[in-house]
């Protein structure tokens, strides 16, 4: 709460931040944090975004108005292209050190990135007051509650926590590990992130090393490739999660649950049954979804679409 505090604090101090009146024109770089915008009810304001309908097809799916916005095909954005949109206000990633040119062209820059539980929820908070809009801060509070309701009612793990591999890409190969919303999900689960010594998201590992760690969970990234392939592999097959057919493919919806947007609530309710009870009460999880996006998204998915999110498939054209 501290952070969010000061960021909160800047937002009304710091010149480069101070706004005469409520952004309507929003450029956001960082692919994530237009979920935060779209559960904050501020689609119509993104007038530039580095996502696209070939990334994230459940985002334009659900909110097809945001194929009015200019596609900006990399988290550097170009500072006259902003100024030209007339943006007044800009979101960029921490690590994407674009922040200092973009300001020193006179617009108002906001840094976000988080690997925490509570750095997500500071951040739909933090969004939610820079669009200064009694609607927007409203579920800014509603997610907080239902999100940390759900850290509040999960059941606690008795047994040894099983050893979890998230897969991010199966070719190359990559994982991630400690020190990320990742490994805080693994956990929050009652897992153990097998990737034992790898530090940060997308690192790229040998085959040999995921035998050696020989996780008994392994959760591919609904973009990482077919989970199928692993069983005819036969360096794969002596891994204990395919051997014992322990191998999931992690939904995505707007954005990818396993990843840095609001869905995260979804996924610690879809990753504690899958490491906990080796599977999903498929009917109770397509009516979460289907709550979840009435709720946040103000999106009404038939049970069609809710199965499609759940299983990783795109929407059907």
């Amino acid at each position: 709460m501290r952070i969010l505090w000061k960021r909160m604090l800047g937002a009304l101090l710091l010149p480069g931040l101070a706004q005469a009146a409520p952004p309507q024109r929003i450029a956001d770089a960082w692919y994530a944090h237009n979920a935060t915008l779209i559960l904050l009810g501020a689609t119509d304001r993104i007038v530039a975004t580095v996502d696209d309908p070939k990334r994230v097809p459940w985002m334009f799916h659900i909110k097809p108005q945001l194929a009015r916005a200019s596609f900006v095909p990399t988290e550097a954005m170009n500072a006259e292209e902003l100024l030209r949109l007339r943006a007044d206000l800009v979101f960029v990633t921490r690590s994407g050190h674009s922040a200092p040119a973009l300001r020193a062209a006179g617009l108002n820059v906001v840094e976000e990135g988080f690997s925490t539980f509570d750095g997500l929820l500071d951040c739909v908070t933090s969004t939610a007051a820079l669009l200064e809009d009694p609607k927007a801060m409203a579920r800014a509070r509603d997610y907080r509650q239902a999100f940390e309701a759900e850290l509040r009612d999960s059941a606690a793990v008795a047994h040894e926590p099983p050893r979890v591999l998230h897969v991010q890409s199966l070719r190359p190969l990559k994982v991630d590990g400690d020190g990320t919303i990742i490994d805080a999900w693994i956990r929050h689960a009652g897992g153990m992130n097998a990737a034992m010594g790898v530090h940060g998201n997308m690192q790229t590992v040998t085959i040999e090393q995921v035998l050696a760690w020989n996780p008994s969970i392994v959760i591919i990234g609904a973009r990482a490739g077919d989970p199928g392939q692993l069983s005819h592999d036969p360096l794969w097959q002596r891994v204990a999660a395919v051997r014992d057919g322990h191998v999931y493919r992690n939904p995505e919806g707007v954005f990818p649950w396993d990843r840095y947007s609001p869905e995260m609530l979804l996924q610690l309710q879809w990753a504690r049954d899958i490491v906990q009870k080796g599977g999903v009460d498929r009917p109770a999880m397509i009516e979460r979804i289907r709550s979840f996006y009435r709720r946040f998204y103000d999106s009404a998915l038939d049970a069609s679409d809710a199965g499609r999110i759940l299983d990783g498939l795109p929407p059907v054209p």
